[in-house]
């Protein structure tokens, strides 16, 4: 009667184990592999993110939003498990803010707060400024420069694998302004 139930439930036990070891070794390898276009709504809801909260600002910078694209070094391949055509990128764009004072930058500092708070989000505070951490894992950072001390805005969405292959429609390494595309300007020589 006991090996009725006990050869099911090892078999059950069983798959369990193979599925979260598969589990496993994918989280190991950095997540799914997911497509170019999945990275490119990736990149876009990362800039929009951050012009979302450039928006938010009151009172507002003296110049329009532009985003500038940032290199990440924490989105590497450190084990060697990517096959060919796999590449990693983890979008980071900065806005540079031309506030008319320093009360200026904490008036919009404390806005910017107010307004994360309203929408329910958990708003932390770093050295010279707040961050705080969307639905979607994006994380959108008013803060001073470490290098410059300047009012900087920055978003940083989270690292994806993704299938890359040259001449692909969208090459995430030549979008400097994380608007989906590849301008005419942006296209390498």
């Amino acid at each position: 009667m006991k090996s009725k139930i006990v050869v099911p439930v090892l078999g059950v036990a069983l798959v369990a184990l193979l599925g979260l070891t598969a589990k496993a070794c994918e989280t190991i390898q950095g997540g799914p592999v997911h497509t170019p276009e999945e990275l490119r709504d990736h990149v876009r809801a990362t800039t929009q993110a951050g012009e979302d909260a450039y928006r938010a600002l009151s009172p507002a910078p003296a110049k329009e939003p532009y985003a500038s694209r940032q290199d990440s070094t924490s989105c590497v391949d450190d084990l060697g498990f990517d096959d060919t055509g796999v590449s990693r990128a983890e979008p980071i764009f900065t806005w540079d803010l031309d506030f008319a004072s320093d009360d200026d930058y904490r008036a919009a500092l404390a806005s910017l707060r107010g307004t994360w708070r309203e929408d329910g989000r958990t708003v932390e505070k770093v050295d010279n400024g707040i961050t705080a951490t969307l639905d979607d894992g994006i994380r959108v950072t008013l803060h001073l420069d470490y290098y410059n001390g300047e009012p900087e805005l920055r978003a940083e969405g989270t690292c994806m694998r993704y299938r890359h292959n040259y001449g692909d429609a969208y090459d995430y390494m030549y979008d400097d302004n994380g608007d989906g595309t590849i301008d005419e300007y942006e296209r390498p020589n």
